[in-house]
């Protein structure tokens, strides 16, 4: 009689949950669904990687090749360096990339290691460049460059690198990559992205990479919003992020550049304190260092009119 009592009461409740489980991957589906009809349509060239892997860039301009690359953030792409295009691309060929995992390239199923991504750039160097280029990155973007300058230092001649994470933070921890299985996972995990992706989430974060916010483009938002949930790697990629899974170690790297360099800081950073600049400035006797007054992670859009002159001045 007990165990019949039971599966009265269990059956029930198993066929509630499975309902639940249902409805919430409907409505999880119905989120992607949106967010893959509202995404970037920016008209772009391709590059299709040795992995097979398309990957979105646009060219601009004639001269000497110069690469711009992005920040390795939810929603970040190749857009912001859309303040310094127009006068830069009056004397250099500009190519802006997005990274597999960003922007309308695709994104691969699972992370990727700061050495996939370094491989990925190397081989668009070679194949749709054909030379050494200049490389102007930010953030994570400028570890990305470190790992290849040591790779395969032939591809640089110059290097312009904004606040690598790597000189500080180094490479993740067991404690930042623990929860990664549970990230990937459907329901839970699908979820956890779609909250750390949703408008008032990717608001908060765009307010971290800027000291002032008037300075914040108006469309730099909706532009996060258009491409944090594109493609269906897209919970992979923040996976990556959430766990710091393409962190690189990149001192080392820092410390044997022998090109010409500038390394900049923007001096109100909080995700990555400008105390590093002080740090990396003991590794090298080369180079120059900056420290961009009253802006965050993205003095070359909060500051786009200094900042270009710099980079023209370095360039040239």
């Amino acid at each position: 009689m007990m165990k019949k009592a039971i599966r009265k009461v269990s059956l029930p409740l198993f066929a509630s949950a499975g309902v639940t489980a249902a409805a919430v991957g409907i409505y999880q589906a119905v989120c992607l669904f949106r967010a893959n009809r509202k995404a970037d349509t920016t008209p772009h060239d391709t590059y299709t990687t040795p992995d097979g892997i398309s990957m979105a860039y646009e060219r601009y301009g004639f001269g000497r090749p110069v690469i711009l690359l992005h920040s390795l953030h939810p929603g970040a792409s190749r857009r912001e360096w859309r303040p310094q295009i127009e006068r830069l691309e009056k004397e250099y060929r500009l190519y802006t990339i997005d990274l597999p995992g960003y922007g309308q390239s695709d994104k691969p199923r699972q992370p990727w290691t700061a050495y996939q991504y370094a491989q990925t750039l190397h081989h668009f160097i070679q194949d749709v460049i054909g030379g050494s280029v200049a490389l102007v990155a930010a953030n994570g973007g400028a570890d990305i460059a470190l790992v290849l300058s040591k790779l395969h230092p032939e591809d640089f001649k110059k290097l312009v690198l904004i606040s690598p994470e790597g000189i500080g933070r180094g490479f993740a921890t067991p404690q930042d990559t623990e929860k990664l299985k549970k990230l990937m996972l459907p329901y839970f995990g699908t979820q956890t992205f779609l909250d750390a992706t949703s408008k008032k989430n990717l608001r908060r974060l765009a307010e971290d990479l800027f000291y002032q916010k008037e300075r914040m483009p108006a469309d730099f938002v909706k532009n996060l919003q258009k491409n944090a949930r594109y493609g269906k790697g897209a919970q992979a990629s923040y996976a990556a992020y959430a766990t710091r899974f393409a962190a690189a170690d990149t001192k080392e790297a820092f410390a044997a550049l022998d090109i010409p360099f500038v390394l900049i800081w923007g001096e109100k950073n909080p995700l990555n304190s400008a105390v590093y600049l002080e740090t990396a400035e003991k590794m090298q006797d080369k180079g120059e260092f900056l420290l961009f007054e009253d802006t965050a992670a993205l003095p070359h859009i909060e500051n786009y009119k200094v900042f270009g002159e710099m980079l023209l001045d370095f360039l040239s």
